[in-house]
């Protein structure tokens, strides 16, 4: 071969070389020898078949050359005669370059420039496979141990919460597995935070998230060194207290309620949040029985009131259960209208007269008979049913006010509202839809909250009373009196009643300290151009005291007891006595 020719296969050779995969290279190495031969057609066989062509389509190619032998020339339309020659790879006996070119066939010098070719895209085939082996292994290699990393962290995350650090209820439960083992009592408290969901709803989950973070601290601050705290999921908690007998577990309970109520800033607010306990021990049960006993506990101390801390007791069990019949039965009442609505008239204490009612939800189930909103208000807002159940309440309060009105243009309506129902973003739309549905007044509706619900966020509560009083409804404390209202806040809350509790005159004849109470809260709401309702009013002797001491409303049997609807207006048509 001359200086010219050894130049070509030099590059071609780094040019065939280049690409990582094996049919780019074959691509650059047809097209590079049809080019330096100057041919009309190139290709590469691969066990006698066509797997790359230039200057020619593949499968046209692979008809031409078919047959046991491969023919010297090609004819193909708009081309004279070809002259075929190939040559094969070395290292790869099946495989081979092939060229067909018009006019002369190639000549020795050329043909020995198509073998070095051909010998040359084997080596390089033979290079790249090597090199895509060595690949693969590695990339599998990696993959492995990526998948080995991902593994590991997998089951760190199934041991430890990655939000507060903490075990999670897998590994809890195997360091209670552990611990009962033994003859030393042990004991788990399993805690749920109380109004974490309306935080969560108001302000966020990102919020959430770093509430969750800033209670796990505190709880870890409250324990000693051998006890272990965990999160088992959401908002709850278990604590396992080592050499701990369940008497003994109590205060520390009630020191993690404590600290758990004391405000934390979030997001650069202040809220309030609290926390439930149940507390189980052992040895005895397995360690699943022990957490859920605590849970069971828990459950009952939620339904004693936020703060509470309750030890188990066997006959939970049948209790819980009991508790899921009802919560199944409660699901299926409002789609199958079981719920009912009965009306209690609010009674102006200097004139006797009705100026509205409060619309209280009944639930009549056709096996249970009567269920008192005492046990089934509870299980809604802690299933999230509320939300629709206060809204059909809110509905059907507000069409039953508006055919009233036709009769008493003046009569009120008053609804309760839950805490969830006030955080909802979307509780402002439902109260300006029924408004508009209605047409009623703004200023005859009054809605409902309690105490502690404003409260426990206070200034959450404040911003989406705002919503409310933009629509021009009122807004009344309900249970005032027995919370733990901030005298700041309540001058900043946008509410236009107070409804005073009736616990200050359930007595009977109420006690000179309970007057002493009503007779300041009275004071309070003047200062603050509040209205006043008491409620529980059930004697005429009752009723003479709360007028004379300024209350403008009151509520009670004495009064008049709830009614159903188709009864209210005959119930009114007699006024009390002044």
């Amino acid at each position: 071969m001359n200086h010219w020719t050894t130049h070509q296969l030099t590059e071609f050779f780094a040019a065939v070389c280049g690409p990582q995969e094996e049919l780019s290279a074959v691509m650059v190495a047809v097209e590079r020898a049809a080019e330096v031969l100057e041919t009309e057609i190139g290709a590469v066989l691969r066990d006698g078949r066509v797997q790359v062509a230039w200057g020619l389509g593949r499968d046209e190619l692979d008809t031409l050359l078919a047959g046991d032998q491969r023919p010297a020339t090609l004819t193909v339309p708009g081309l004279d005669e070809l002259h075929v020659t190939s040559a094969r790879f070395s290292g790869d006996p099946n495989g081979a370059l092939l060229v067909a070119r018009a006019g002369d066939p190639l000549d020795p010098e050329e043909r020995q420039l198509l073998q070095a070719m051909a010998q040359t895209i084997g080596l390089a085939l033979a290079n790249i496979g090597l090199l895509t082996a060595e690949r693969r292994l590695r990339e599998e290699r990696e993959r492995e141990a990526t998948e080995r990393l991902a593994l590991i962290d997998s089951l760190r995350e199934a041991r430890h919460d990655s939000l507060t650090g903490l075990p999670t209820r897998v590994l809890f439960l195997e360091m209670l597995a552990e611990k009962l083992a033994g003859d030393a009592p042990t004991s788990v408290l399993f805690i749920d935070l109380d109004r974490f969901k309306a935080v969560n709803d108001s302000l966020g989950h990102r919020a959430g998230d770093e509430l969750l973070g800033l209670v796990a601290g505190r709880v870890r601050a409250c324990l000693r060194p051998a006890d272990t705290a965990a999160r088992i999921g959401g908002d709850e908690f278990a604590i396992l207290l080592d050499t701990c007998p369940a008497d003994q577990a109590v205060p520390v309970a009630q020191r993690l309620i404590d600290t758990i109520k004391q405000p934390f800033v979030v997001g650069g607010q202040e809220v309030f949040i609290g926390a439930s306990i149940g507390i189980a021990a052992g040895p005895g049960p397995a360690p699943g029985e022990v957490l859920g006993n605590a849970d069971v506990a828990m459950y009952r101390a939620k339904q004693e009131g936020p703060g509470r801390v309750v030890l188990f007791e066997p006959q939970m069990h049948a209790e819980a259960l009991a508790r899921l019949t009802l919560n199944g039965d409660l699901q299926r009442a409002l789609t199958l209208g079981e719920f009912r609505l009965q009306y209690q008239p609010l009674i102006s204490l200097d004139t006797g007269e009705p100026v509205g009612v409060e619309a209280l939800v009944r639930w009549q189930n056709p096996e249970r008979g009567y269920v008192s909103p005492a046990d089934f208000v509870p299980m809604a807002e802690e299933t999230g049913l509320i939300s629709d159940l206060g809204r059909w309440v809110l509905n059907t309060a507000g069409r039953q006010a508006a055919v009233w009105r036709r009769i008493r243009p003046d009569l009120g309506i008053n609804v309760n509202v839950s805490g969830r129902q006030l955080t909802d973003p979307q509780f402002a739309s439902d109260v300006e839809r029924m408004l508009n549905d209605t047409r009623l007044p703004p200023q005859a509706v009054t809605l409902e909250l309690t105490e502690s619900v404003l409260m426990s966020d206070p200034r959450t509560a404040i911003a989406c009373l705002r919503d409310l009083q933009d629509l021009g409804v009122d807004v009344s404390i309900d249970d005032f009196g027995t919370g733990y209202s901030s005298l700041s806040y309540l001058q900043r809350l946008p509410v236009d009643e107070l409804k005073i509790d009736r616990a200050f005159i359930s007595k009977g004849q109420p006690t000179t300290a309970d007057l002493a109470v009503i007779r300041t809260i009275v004071e309070l709401a003047r200062t603050l151009r509040l209205r006043t309702v008491i409620e529980g009013i059930e004697t005429e002797a009752q009723r003479n005291a709360m007028r004379l001491l300024g209350c403008d409303l009151g509520q009670g049997y004495h009064l008049c007891r709830p009614v159903h609807p188709e009864d209210l207006l005959a119930s009114l048509s007699t006024p009390l006595a002044a």
